[in-house]
């Protein structure tokens, strides 16, 4: 493995100098397994165990990348924390998903998730993470109003987002208009609502609908709903954080179609 190489040509990077790097072992080698996102400069520990090294440059060879092993001190300073776990790099901009393809390319009876104004990076990567491993087909969010894929997003989603398709719209009310027109239902998750989650039927397909996290699903797209359900619960708190609202959810999904 080179000691000093990095990527080639100059890319537009995910953001400033500070926030344009992802690192963790989840995120880092999730980002480089899945191969969709261009890394710019990647760089490792010396102290990683060698097979560890071995299977980063394996990775790396097939991306046309050379990784920068460097000591743990020198990603420190370039990511301003110690909790690199020896493993960082520098993205360029995040590459979402084109709707209509997504939209092309769904499976039978899918599992989709529309987030509306979910403004808290952790709670987006956490719901990202959620939907990946309870086997959604895709995440669609709004082009304003909404967190977009940030290094913070892809370290709370332990890397998820090169695994799910996320894509950009310009109006989510009209996006629902089109997967209603594709026979998915729209359900969305709000505690004001009467009916329970586990009485509605997801079996055909589905888009689950997770709201703002002060506010939830706005009146518009709430129209467009088939069903509005609430996790019915027992203690004084009156509602859940979205993020783990989001995950009871996506479990339903995937309890009923187990």
């Amino acid at each position: 493995m080179e000691r000093h190489s990095r990527g080639k040509g100059k890319k537009k990077l995910l953001g400033s100098h500070q926030k344009c790097w992802i690192w963790g072992r989840n995120a880092v080698m999730e980002t480089l397994q899945a191969g969709r996102w261009p890394i710019v400069d990647l760089y490792v520990s010396r102290l990683l165990p060698q097979e560890c090294l071995d299977q980063i440059g394996a990775l790396c060879a097939r991306a046309g990348l050379v990784p920068v092993i460097e000591d743990p001190e020198v990603l420190a300073q370039l990511c301003h924390t110690t909790e690199h776990q020896g493993y960082l790099a520098r993205m360029t901009d995040f590459p979402y998903a084109d709707a209509t393809q997504v939209l092309t390319s769904l499976p039978g009876d899918p599992f989709c998730v529309i987030l509306d104004g979910i403004q808290d990076p952790f709670n987006f990567g956490a719901i990202i993470r959620s939907a990946e491993v309870f086997g959604a087909h895709a995440i669609f969010i709004g082009e304003t109003g909404q967190v977009g894929v940030t290094s913070m997003v892809v370290r709370s989603s332990a890397g998820a987002v090169n695994r799910i398709p996320i894509a950009r719209v310009p109006d989510l009310e009209v996006w629902a208009g089109e997967l209603k027109a594709r026979s998915l239902r729209i359900v969305a998750a709000s505690e004001k609502a009467t009916a329970k989650l586990m009485d509605n039927d997801f079996s055909a397909g589905s888009a689950i609908v997770i709201g703002n996290e002060g506010v939830g699903p706005r009146s518009g797209l709430l129209s467009q709903c088939d069903s509005v359900v609430k996790i019915p619960q027992v203690g004084h708190i009156g509602s859940l954080n979205a993020a783990v609202a989001a995950g009871i959810f996506f479990y339903e999904v995937r309890r009923q179609r187990s």
